[in-house]
């Protein structure tokens, strides 16, 4: 097999720092104007059909009334000064969730550019755009496994941008991922890093460094401090290696059944970094809710046709335990879409990269980590390196197929992005996650099930998101084209209605703004 060591420096782009902000606490006080969305086909996941020539209406932010017959008949809109839009022919569906995202780092940019004025630029284009790129592609919520407070509070200043959650991330010392820094540079990055003694002391003549105090960075300690930076959630990894390596430290069992034990009692989920048979197989054991990753690593089995027993196994607890599985298609597609050429032509990347990022992208210099993935193969051509990398895809697929034929509930998730690969961009890659699901043959309902509610539902948020229902949080798109008839339709959205607030699509393109600078 392969050497992945650069392939995944991949997924070093995970974490630095790691705060929280109380999201609730974020929101703007500001009241919206009421709004009525009349004659539309309303469809929600809780609902056994659509409901035909419905009315839908918001008062700041809130759906307050949602009905088969029209509202505008029963009250002075006019008077009360009630905005109102014709549905007639299109689709209201909830705001879309991605629930794997990292908002810190743009894609394709190597880890130091602070020096590269052109870099510098780029980037803080980037971050401008980054969440009216979720917006464009229906994202209204996102969820981020592994964030620094500074990119929280960063993403948290736009005007118009998705509702963003966050777990607190927890690695130890020397295991994935801060083995990529000193022992001195991770405990000052990584504001949850465990004092892990069993996984620690691995290591000879380990110790602890200067100023870190391991009384401190205890399971119980972590987790409610996790707890009160306003997270709903709580990240571990277990990784010992990636493909069939197994060199790096492994957080203790001990430690997970603690950080599991703390999670409960603070009710928070508890999310795995794990995307192997074996690295699943203990986030089973301990209980995770949550495996934050596809199984595309078999280890032993890698390339056996069909679902090889052992691995079947382990999908039937995952079905049994009512765990959470996160495909992370964006993954792997990500680190194949940076090895293919016609990568960067597509033109839906147009509508939320601007053109001179994309021309940075073509340059020898945004070249740099197509050069690295390359080299970790070896003298060999790109179409073997593709069977490498479909091999891992395929495999998958074939459990995510195992997943949906069990009728588990599965979610939307594209680990956006996954590793330093300008193929994963904000909301264009949680579309293509879409398409990939439908690709692999999910019904349309259980894809739109799975945008929706069953995230909402999966990290305890569905009190206020995931359905079309009073009470709920008015983050809702209007349709062209019928989600629940085709997979095109999640790219026909004319309308975001963000909290209330109606915005025209076209406006968040990256297009909109190179327009008006013109």
């Amino acid at each position: 097999m392969l050497n992945t060591n650069s392939k995944i420096k991949v997924l070093a782009t995970l974490s630095m720092g790691l705060l929280a902000l109380n999201f609730f606490a974020a929101q703007s006080s500001a009241k919206n104007a009421d709004l009525l969305i009349e004659n539309v086909t309303l469809i929600s996941a809780e609902r056994s059909q659509p409901l035909n020539h419905a009315s839908v209406l918001i008062r700041n932010g809130e759906i307050i009334e949602v009905s088969g017959q029209s509202i505008s008949k029963k009250i002075d809109t006019v008077g009360k000064g009630i905005e109102v839009i014709d549905g007639t022919g299109r689709f209201l569906i909830p705001g879309l969730m991605d629930s794997h995202v990292h908002v810190s780092n743009m894609p394709g940019a190597p880890f130091k550019y602070q020096d590269d004025p052109v870099l510098t630029k780029l980037v803080d284009q980037f971050h401008q755009q980054q969440p009216r790129s979720y917006l464009y592609f229906g994202v209204t919520q996102v969820l981020d496994p592994s964030q620094s407070a500074e990119s929280i509070t960063r993403f948290n200043r736009a005007i118009e941008k998705p509702d963003l959650f966050h777990c607190g991330a927890i690695p130890i010392f020397r295991g994935y991922p801060a083995l990529y820094v000193t022992d001195e540079e991770a405990a000052s990055i990584f504001d949850f890093i465990l004092a892990d003694k069993d996984a620690d002391h691995q290591h000879s003549n380990f110790s602890y460094p200067k100023h870190f105090n391991p009384q401190e960075h205890t399971p119980e300690k972590l987790v409610a401090k996790i707890a009160k930076d306003g997270a709903i959630c709580v990240k571990v990894f277990i990784e010992d290696g990636f493909g069939s390596q197994s060199h790096w430290p492994l957080i203790a069992k001990s430690a997970l059944e603690r950080i599991r034990k703390a999670a409960d009692k603070h009710g928070l989920k508890m999310v795995a970094h794990a995307n192997a048979i074996d690295m699943q197989t203990i986030a089973l054991e301990v209980g995770v809710d949550v495996i934050a990753h596809g199984m595309w690593n078999w280890n032993q089995y890698d390339g056996q046709k069909g679902l090889p027993q052992p691995i079947k196994n382990i999908a039937d607890k995952i079905v049994s335990s009512h765990t959470t599985y996160q495909a992370t298609f964006g993954v792997m597609d990500g680190l194949k879409g940076v090895m293919l050429p016609e990568t960067l032509n597509k033109l839906l990347l147009t509508y939320v990269v601007p053109a001179q990022t994309l021309d940075w992208y073509r340059s020898e210099q945004g070249q740099w980590f197509h050069r690295e993935m390359k080299s970790d193969y070896g003298d060999i051509p790109l179409e073997t390196i593709h069977r490498y990398q479909d091999l891992n895809i395929g495999q998958g697929e074939r459990v995510l197929a195992y997943l949906d034929q069990q009728n588990h509930p599965l979610v939307l998730a594209s680990d956006t992005p996954a590793a330093p690969t300008y193929a994963q961009q904000p909301g264009y890659s949680t579309y293509m996650e879409l398409r990939h699901m439908h690709k692999i043959g999910i019904s349309l309902s259980r894809i739109f099930a799975a945008a929706t509610l069953n995230n909402a539902k999966q990290f305890n948020l569905d009190n206020h998101y995931g359905s079309i229902e009073p009470g709920k949080k008015a983050n809702l798109l209007l349709l062209e084209e019928n989600p629940l008839n085709t997979i095109e339709a999640y790219n026909s959205i004319s309308q975001v209605v963000l909290g209330g607030k109606v915005i025209d699509r076209n406006s968040l393109s990256v297009k909109s703004l190179e327009i008006s600078k013109d």
